[in-house]
């Protein structure tokens, strides 16, 4: 090894220890501002609850839906997430692409409470094949890789800050946003507006959207699905899922139901044929003694 090359190493490796005592020391001084300045809960409670209801849209926006199995996933979305962290102070978070191979993009995300030096790592996954086993373009890679890492640094957040004010922000936010909507003149109002909105934004019909519930008729559709809707729509701009996603999944979901259905037609069917041939087998059956020899 020539002369040259010792000394880019040395450069290279003098680079790295200075950087890293930079880092350690970067957190050294947010550690102890962090124990200077301890955070107090109830203040932090109660601005995030002022903030997430502030108006309606962000208070909707608190809520993310998927269906799921049959069911509604509902939860705290990345915006309650971020609304809570930035008032619960003396908290580090960071999020990276961890991994894109050919058919998924994987983010990591990390969440340090300096104050109580408790932290969280968590990955999110997300496929990047369509339905036809193509993989997806690199700008549609993109878009998705950007609502993997919001997705990594919800659950990370939300694993280190107490659930106890998760649950009281997202409570008040959820009432804020929906009110009381037992009235049916409101929830005539709320349901049209928000077919509207599924129409005129994702160009999806009346009959797309019951599917999506799971009911069959319009008027089967009431506040509890109205909230729904609503996780669904904040889901679909915040990009953690498509409406493509959305409606393969209701397809999928139908396709199971329809061969358990068939299925079980299937056996009632040869259960009865069953029975009947028993029942001819009987009815033509001989009823002499058989001779002794």
């Amino acid at each position: 090894m020539n002369t040259v090359d010792e000394g880019i190493k040395v450069i290279e490796s003098s680079g790295v220890e200075v950087f890293e005592a930079q880092e350690r020391a970067s957190i050294d001084i947010q550690v102890a501002t962090a124990k200077r300045y301890p955070r107090d809960l109830r203040r932090v409670r109660d601005n995030s609850v002022l903030i997430a209801t502030m108006n309606k849209e962000t208070a909707e926006a608190c809520r993310y839906a998927k269906p799921v199995g049959g069911k509604s996933i509902t939860g705290a979305s990345v915006h309650l997430a971020r609304i809570i962290c930035q008032q619960y102070g003396n908290i580090r978070v960071q999020q990276r692409i961890k991994q894109i191979d050919q058919r998924s993009v994987v983010a990591e995300a990390v969440a340090f409470d300096m104050e109580t030096n408790y932290a969280v790592c968590v990955e999110a996954r997300r496929s990047i094949i369509d339905s036809r086993g193509n993989r997806y373009t690199d700008s549609v890679i993109e878009t998705n890789a950007m609502a993997i890492l919001a997705i990594a640094e919800r659950n990370a957040i939300l694993k280190v800050i107490p659930k106890a004010i998760i649950d009281t922000v997202y409570k008040e936010a959820f009432n804020f946003a929906f009110g009381d909507l037992s009235d049916s003149t409101k929830l005539l109002k709320e349901r049209q507006k928000i077919l509207n909105s599924f129409k005129k934004d994702y160009a999806m019909a009346e009959a797309d959207v019951m599917q999506c519930l799971g009911v069959k008729s319009i008027e089967a559709i009431g506040a509890e699905h109205i909230a729904d809707l609503r996780g669904y729509m904040q889901a679909l701009k915040d990009k953690e899922m498509t409406i493509e996603e959305l409606l393969v999944r209701n397809q999928s979901k139908k396709s199971v139901e329809d061969k358990k259905k068939a299925m079980k037609e299937k056996q009632t069917e040869s259960a009865n044929q069953s029975t009947d041939s028993f029942k001819t087998n009987e009815n033509s059956g001989s009823t002499e003694q058989p001779k002794l020899l």
